[in-house]
This record gives C-alpha cells, structure tokens and sequence, in this order.
C-alpha cells in the first residue's frame, strides 16, 4: 500500500467534518524505535475542540501508521497511568501491520473497528490493562511440555492471550532480578518466549508482546525467523 492509498482509505473511514492533516513517509509509530520504513496519516475531527489541563487546545484525532508485515520494534517503557501513551496496535494482514495514536478518540467510539474495516485488518482485541482476558486454548497450546525452544511459560504470569489468524497477542509478568539489567534480562526472555510461541503456534507468523513489570510495560512486536 502506498501513502496515496493509505490518505484515501482513511478519509473515506472517518466521519464527515475529520480532516487529513498530515501524511508522511518513512516514519516509525509514536513512542517505539525500530526502523522508519512506515506511512503515517493523521486525520482530525475540527468540529470538537479540546482543553487540556497542561494549558493547550486539541482537536480530536487519529494518526495511523502502516508497517511491512516483517517489521519488528520496541515501545519504549511506559507507566501504568500516564499522560502520554505511545502508539498502539491496530491490526495486521498478510502485508502489513498496522499502530494507532488516539486522543479525544470518543468522539468516533466506532473508530478502531471502522478503520480496521477500511484497511483490511485482522483486529487483535486485546483487553485494556484493568480488564484482561486469556484464551484457555491457546494457553494450553503454549503451556504443554516439552517446548523446543527449552523455555517454561509459567501460566500464572500470562495476564492476557488472544490470538487473531496467525497473528498472537500476549500479555507477560516479566520477573524481577536483583542485580540483573532489566534490559538485558526483557531481550533475553522475549526471545526465548518468542521462541516457545512460535514452536508450539505453527500458523503463527507475529507476536505482540506486551511485557509488563511493577509498574511500567513495554510492547514489542516479533515476527517468524
């Protein structure tokens, strides 16, 4: 899909009086780091202005970024309550994968659904961080002994599961090491658990994962091989 297509899909998505006011290319989504190899279309609803408590006026507003379908990166750490979120998932195809960035998004509450509609996506509905939800046969799927990879995905810290075609959603309580850098200990894990979802999910192509600690959570998207 190229930034034309991408512009046209999203103005034909969103309701009358939205505006396109950017379209770029080359650009990664808000809040992670991985290759900027993306599209990004940001449309604004300029009927509804906002007044936000740090002193400045919004409008309502959608940025959607389109990803290759191989793409991989890391959101950066993010507080359980915070002010500003990065991008989210949206969805993913066979092409592509796609984020969102959203606020005053209420104002549009079909807005995730319609655009998934408009661009082709399979929605991972993953829960929000108060409310999550596990499918029990995925687990088992993913839980059975003996894994390949040699790595044990203890239940008790899977917190969120979906699955979406032979895309993944997961939800992971990462332990806590005295004396370990976090960093090194989230890469180390997530291959492995990347490694045991793909060994035992044979049509599944991508993992997002969310890893969650204490108090903060990062999201990371991972693809086969």
């Amino acid at each position: 899909m190229g930034l034309p297509e991408l512009t046209a899909r999203v103005r034909a998505a969103v309701p009358d009086g939205w505006e396109i006011v950017e379209a770029e290319t080359g650009e990664t989504p808000i809040g992670w780091s991985g290759e900027g190899s993306g599209l990004l279309v940001m449309a604004e609803d300029t009927r509804t202005r906002f007044f936000h408590p740090n002193g400045f006026h919004y409008y309502s507003f959608y940025r959607v970024w389109i990803m290759p379908s191989d793409w991989e990166g890391v959101m950066r750490h993010t507080p359980y309550v915070s002010d500003s979120v990065p991008a989210y998932l949206l969805g993913a195809n066979e092409r592509y994968v796609a984020f969102y960035h959203t606020a005053g998004g209420n104002v549009w509450p079909e807005g995730l659904e319609e655009l998934c509609d408009a661009l082709g996506l399979d929605r991972i509905c993953y829960t929000d961080l108060t409310r999550r939800v596990v499918d029990m046969e995925i687990e088992k799927k993913l839980t059975r002994a003996p894994s390949e990879s040699g790595f044990e995905l203890n239940p008790k810290r899977i917190v969120g599961l979906l699955g979406s075609g032979s895309h993944v959603y997961m939800e992971y309580v990462f332990p806590e090491r005295e004396g370990i850098d976090e960093s090194k200990l989230l890469a180390t894990m997530t291959d492995k658990l990347a490694g045991n979802v793909f060994d035992r999910i044979p049509q599944a192509e991508s993992l997002y994962l969310r890893r969650c600690t204490v108090d903060t959570y990062t999201d990371t998207i991972v693809t086969r091989g």
